[in-house]
């Protein structure tokens, strides 16, 4: 391995773009969305192994890109200030918008995980179709470093991550009142799996051995992507 002028193994470059819900629906948990983004924020600052950049989409009837490719360091915490939801769910445009705007900016990372959090269905796009996010995440997947995941909070949650195109192993459902726990679980396999050797993986959480009592797996998650030489 590669080190660098310390002595030490040079750090993972990593991208992680979150696209978060924030329409109307989300108000009876604004609070812990609030408290368990700062948590996932908090502890991947906290990895000292990886260089992180993160990409905030906020999405309601709007699709807002609050930070683009940026280093943690200048990631604020969210607050009822910053976060109020409202209006419907564009889903397929945050996604699209996201992916389409990292690619404008994106400087060499090792690797590009996307997750994507909401509690509804798709009801506001204008720009962007089922089929358009479904080519889009098969076309960034096929450059093998780009992992998906979807944590939805309805009962269908894994219908609506498969209909995006969304891995059947990181599609992930979860009670509504549990979001800190979710995030806080996610930060974790998200530093691990960003240390790990993979590029990508088609379960986050099952490739990084993360346990958690709040996020519900679909049955029979696939493991991780294999190495390439």
């Amino acid at each position: 391995m590669t080190k660098s002028q310390n002595g030490h193994p040079p750090k993972q470059r990593v991208l992680v773009n979150f696209i978060l819900d924030r329409s109307g629906s989300m108000a009876a948990v604004e609070d812990d969305t609030i408290g368990g983004f700062n948590t996932y924020v908090r502890e991947l600052g906290a990895e000292q192994n990886v260089e992180y950049r993160f990409t905030l989409t906020l999405f309601d009837t709007r699709v807002e890109a609050r930070y683009v490719g940026e280093p943690l360091s200048k990631v604020a915490p969210l607050s009822r200030a910053t976060y109020v939801p409202g209006g419907g769910t564009a889903l397929y445009d945050a996604l699209g918008a996201t992916v389409r705007q990292v690619e404008q900016t994106l400087t060499h990372v090792e690797k590009v995980i996307t997750v994507i959090m909401t509690d509804g269905h798709e009801n506001s796009s204008r720009e962007w179709t089922q089929e358009g996010v479904q080519a889009l995440i098969a076309g960034k997947e096929k450059e093998g470093n780009w992992t998906f995941v979807f944590l939805g909070a309805t009962p269908d949650a894994w219908d609506v991550g498969m209909s995006m195109g969304v891995q059947q192993g990181n599609r992930y459902r979860y009670q509504q009142g549990q979001v800190q726990d979710v995030l806080c679980s996610m930060s974790r396999a998200t530093n691990m799996f960003s240390r790990s050797s993979e590029r990508a993986s088609h379960s986050l959480l099952r490739s990084t051995g993360v346990q958690s009592d709040a996020i519900e797996e679909e049955e029979g998650s696939i493991e991780a992507v294999p190495k390439k030489n």
